[in-house]
């Protein structure tokens, strides 16, 4: 399968975290109880602080604006995760995951 790409726009005091409609429609689609969100917005100071205790917040964005729980089901239907940030196109982070 391809690669899932997450919105990501900096803000004046945060990010926020984003899909396209497309991208919700094909998770309702590979995924029968998924309830997809269409943003999730993070302070910077929320972020620094989540950081330092728990690791990189991406890591738990992608589950939660995907509206995903089993995480077995979504390594075996999604090759990688890619944020994107919105205005440079460039690609911030990128998450494989493993089947």
């Amino acid at each position: 399968m391809e690669a899932i790409k997450i919105n990501v726009n900096k803000q004046i005091d945060g990010y926020t975290f984003s899909i396209a409609p497309s991208t919700r429609q094909l998770i309702r689609s590979l995924f029968a109880n998924s309830h997809p969100a269409n943003n999730i917005f993070v302070a910077y100071d929320t972020k620094s602080d989540f950081e330092v205790y728990y690791g990189r917040l991406e890591n738990y964005i992608y589950p939660a604006l995907l509206g995903i729980d089993d995480q077995h089901d979504m390594n075996n239907k999604i090759d990688e995760i890619l944020f994107v940030d919105t205005q440079t196109g460039n690609v911030l982070h990128k998450h494989k995951l493993t089947a």
